[in-house]
């Protein structure tokens, strides 16, 4: 204490140890000698007494350490806090149903802003005060003065934040904890806001304006479902712009890199008719070893060839669609995994790239059957004009080279 300045911490220390015989008089213990000191400045200082409003009715009174005095109590400076009859009285003012005051006493029940642990009816009214903050930070603007939140959907809708006592016990401050956790985050704060707003008006729009407030404090675990419910439907609608854009920028590369399975043995299949239907038709019909014999040889060997690297390139785009469909499957496992609500939007896409996936994967084994039918015919035509041991005339021939 400092000259005549009477501080919240003094104050506090009188109305604690306080027993109110009527609305203004009370039975005084002092308990130390901060009190008798107080009592004195407020004796003796026009301030004091002035932001105080105390005074002692018997000013012989004793004053010392222990004795019991009757005391004054009148209401101190709204700057140093508030002192109230009870809750009710506490919560008539609109400004403590807005927000909690920096500093109070009640009387009924002794408790005050500092009061450890806080009691079941403290804690009860803060988490009320903290659905108030958090339904103000949704509202188009909150009105301190009347304790009014304004929403606007298709017309002006007001709550009036008005509750007592009784009131307070119908919270569950743990769904309060949950609302404001499914607020918190910079993330789409405010789209969050603006879902909780939206849930708010909805659930007021039938009730009578005097209890609306009532009703939201009631039904806390209500707002809590429909913000969760409406953030992930705001957030499955954001993905699916985002997977949306995403998907339509790779879905050509997909199909890119699938055509070109075909297209990177589109040459090679024009030498297939060449490599079997055609170079049988060059086949002669030799009768003794000599340079027809071994042109036979060469171009069945020749023909064998090409349809072994045909089925090899066929088998290698083969692998090459395994990886391009192990990559879809990724992505529409992902996509199911974490988006759930949106996945059958996309599911027409994933069909079509696996479409086109079996289609060139029936492609390139029609490819793989016709070299093996094309080499075989080959070997048969050479089989039916060849007359002569083949490989005794190419051992004799290497045998005098």
């Amino acid at each position: 204490m400092e000259n005549d300045a009477i501080t919240w911490a003094d104050l506090l220390e009188i109305y604690r140890n306080s027993v109110w015989v009527d609305d203004h008089i009370a039975n005084l213990t002092i308990v130390s000698s901060a009190i008798a000191r107080t009592l004195e400045l407020v004796e003796t200082s026009d301030r004091a007494y002035y932001e105080a409003d105390i005074a002692l009715q018997d000013v012989s009174a004793q004053r010392a350490v222990g004795s019991v005095v009757e005391v004054r109590i009148g209401s101190p400076h709204r700057s140093l806090g508030l002192l109230v009859k009870d809750w009710d009285a506490l919560l008539a003012s609109s400004f403590s149903r807005m927000r909690e005051p920096s500093a109070f006493f009640i009387r009924s029940d002794k408790t005050h802003n500092a009061t450890q642990p806080p009691t079941e009816t403290l804690l009860r009214y803060r988490s009320t005060i903290k659905l108030v903050n958090l339904l103000s930070e949704s509202a188009l603007f909150a009105d301190q003065q009347q304790a009014k939140l304004v929403y606007f959907a298709d017309a002006r809708v007001e709550v009036t934040v008005k509750f007592s006592l009784r009131d307070l016990y119908s919270i569950d401050s743990a769904q309060v904890d949950l609302l404001e956790k499914a607020l918190e985050g910079e993330v789409h704060a405010e789209q969050r806001l603006g879902i909780l707003a939206d849930a708010v008006v909805e659930l007021v729009s039938g009730q009578s304006a005097a209890g609306r407030f009532q009703y939201l404090m009631q039904n806390v675990d209500e707002l809590v479902r429909r913000v969760n419910d409406g953030y992930r439907l705001f957030a499955s609608s954001f993905s699916y712009s985002k997977i949306r854009s995403e998907l339509e920028k790779t879905q050509s590369e997909y199909v890119a890199r699938i055509h070109k399975t075909f297209s990177d043995i589109q040459g090679q299949l024009l030498g297939l008719p060449v490599a079997s239907v055609v170079v049988a038709t060059q086949l002669k019909a030799p009768t003794v070893c000599g340079p027809e014999l071994l042109a036979n040889v060469a171009v069945v060997c020749g023909a064998c060839l090409f349809a072994a690297l045909l089925i090899a390139s066929c088998i290698n785009q083969w692998m090459t669609l395994d990886a391009i469909s192990s990559e879809l499957d990724s992505q529409r496992t992902r996509l199911d995994a974490e988006f759930s609500e949106i996945k059958e939007l996309f599911s027409g896409s994933f069909d079509a790239l696996d479409g086109r996936i079996r289609w060139h994967r029936w492609v390139m084994a029609l490819i793989s059957g016709l070299s093996v039918v094309g080499a075989g015919f080959t070997v048969r035509a050479y089989i039916v004009l060849t007359n002569v041991d083949a490989w005794s005339c190419l051992a004799r021939n290497w045998a005098k080279s």
